[in-house]
């Protein structure tokens, strides 16, 4: 009997293994093809939550897109005690791009003020009046707007602290990013993915030293942690506290198994509102990219360890 040829009495067990194989062989395919399967397709949406969402969306652009948004950045120059020239000669100590006075001025940086100077007939503007010798007020404090000079309607700059060092960070308005900007992919709206979360607060909020791209480290006012499931596991991200003129909110930099893939590989920023009833939502639809995402002259956060998540978060703004 030639080999793996049934005999007549086997015929059916021989039959039965086969059917037993080839079930075997499918469920294996099956679970092989779950493994690599993509995320499940986006729930049902609201038509008022995705109103809501698409104007958050909308806001988000246009402040990116401003005159004075992220993509408008054109330099950042950290000072050290002394005069710099300012202005678009090549020969500046910091150079303007073309267009801007070839001579704004001098900015003279001693016992940790910064003092402009501005040279004769450049018009340059504070909170739109007109400034010929002022100290300029840094970022340093949420709660005291910084000093912001306007050279006409295109260039603007302001000096911001990042602890003890000092910089000059440049506006303007007709830069190539903001130019050509062509706006921001992201994952589908899913509402599976606002969140409610547990919020534990610390008994007195502390400062940590929070890590940024730079290398350095900034202070930052940890109040708590939230606490929330997803996938069957519990997380827990630390916030740090963010002040705004419109109200303080929670600030989480993290990252997940999709930075650096899908997502951009320094991770993402995600806001929520304070806690209520010691609860808070975490709409992950809304996690966004840092700032570095978009340019090379701002000074992001980057995530703690304990806010890298072994999970993959698909909401949210892609890479741009």
């Amino acid at each position: 009997m030639p080999e793996r040829t049934c005999h007549k009495s086997l015929a059916a067990a021989c039959s039965m293994r086969h059917v037993l194989r080839d079930i075997s062989l499918a469920l294996a395919l099956t679970a092989a093809a779950a493994c690599h399967r993509h995320p499940a397709p986006p729930a049902a949406v609201e038509p008022a939550y995705a109103a809501e969402h698409a104007r958050w969306h909308a806001e988000r652009i246009a402040a990116l897109r401003a005159p004075q948004g992220w993509l408008a950045l054109a330099g950042l120059y950290w000072l050290q005690d002394g005069d710099y020239r300012l202005g678009a000669d090549p020969a500046a100590d910091i150079v303007f791009p073309e267009g801007a006075p070839s001579a704004v001025g001098t900015l003279t940086l001693a016992d940790q003020q910064v003092r402009l100077r501005v040279a004769a007939g450049v018009d340059a503007r504070v909170r739109g009046q007109p400034v010929t010798d002022l100290v300029l007020r840094s970022d340093v404090d949420p709660a005291q707007p910084a000093d912001r000079v306007e050279l006409g309607d295109r260039f603007t700059f302001l000096i911001i602290a990042r602890g003890a060092r000092l910089g000059l960070r440049l506006y303007d308005g007709a830069s190539e990013e903001r130019r050509e900007f062509a706006g921001i992919a992201t994952f589908a709206l899913d509402p599976a993915w606002v969140i409610r979360a547990r919020f534990e607060p610390l008994a007195t909020p502390r400062t940590i030293e929070h890590p940024t791209v730079l290398g350095t480290v900034q202070p930052a006012e940890v109040p708590g942690v939230a606490v929330f499931t997803l996938a069957g596991r519990e997380h827990r991200l630390t916030p740090i506290l963010e002040h705004a003129p419109g109200g303080d909110a929670l600030l989480f930099v993290f990252s997940d198994q999709t930075s650096g893939h899908e997502t951009y590989h320094g991770g993402r920023f995600l806001l929520a509102e304070p806690p209520q009833g010691g609860e808070l939502v975490l709409d992950f639809n809304r996690a966004h990219n840092p700032p570095c995402a978009f340019t090379a002259f701002a000074t992001c956060p980057v995530p703690l360890a304990e806010n890298r998540l072994p999970l993959a978060i698909h909401a949210g703004e892609k890479t741009p």
